[in-house]
């Protein structure tokens, strides 16, 4: 049993190494209280609790086999141990995720905001609009929200709604 909770430390160990150079995201299908499916507070659908799950259950499995204990009390310990830490994990993270705050910008957060356009835009004719939000400047697609002239690159535009695929719909701003 020794070589099996070294073989967990070892896998839970290098993906958790892998993720954090690689960077990459969980790949969390939601939990049990999101409707997904989880057995007890982990969700065996997210790739962080099967990490923690054998990093962590398999150092006390093997810490409890070190220790003298029975095979039947090392694997219990190992397995509430491994899934203990799997599921705080999960929560921690899920946790500090909703409460931080993300200086992405949702084009829902743009209406009723002017913007500069960057290249013009006319009836059937999409452009590009720059709009100064959360201490940076970001460029959209920008397409008339009604038939009219063309408004020319430098033009104020005011952001009227939510475009197709994050492009925006604009009129012309009266500054």
């Amino acid at each position: 049993m020794t070589t099996l909770y070294l073989a967990a430390v070892a896998f839970g160990v290098t993906l958790l190494v892998a993720s954090l150079v690689m960077g990459g995201k969980d790949t969390d299908h939601g939990d049990a209280g999101d409707g997904g499916f989880g057995i007890g507070i982990a969700p065996v659908t997210s790739l962080r609790f099967w990490v923690f799950l054998f990093a962590f259950g398999g150092g006390a499995g093997y810490a409890l086999t070190k220790m003298g204990s029975s095979e039947v009390v090392a694997a219990l310990g190992a397995l509430g141990v491994g899934w203990a830490a799997g599921a705080i994990a999960v929560v921690v993270v899920k946790k500090i995720s909703k409460d931080s705050v993300s200086s992405g910008v949702e084009t829902t957060e743009l209406v009723g905001m002017t913007g500069t356009l960057t290249l013009p835009v006319g009836p059937g004719k999409p452009g590009k609009v720059r709009v100064d939000i959360k201490g940076r400047s970001e460029d959209f697609v920008a397409s008339l929200v009604e038939d009219g002239a063309e408004l020319p690159t430098g033009a104020q535009v005011l952001i009227v709604e939510e475009g197709e695929r994050g492009s925006l719909l604009v009129a012309k701003g009266e500054m």
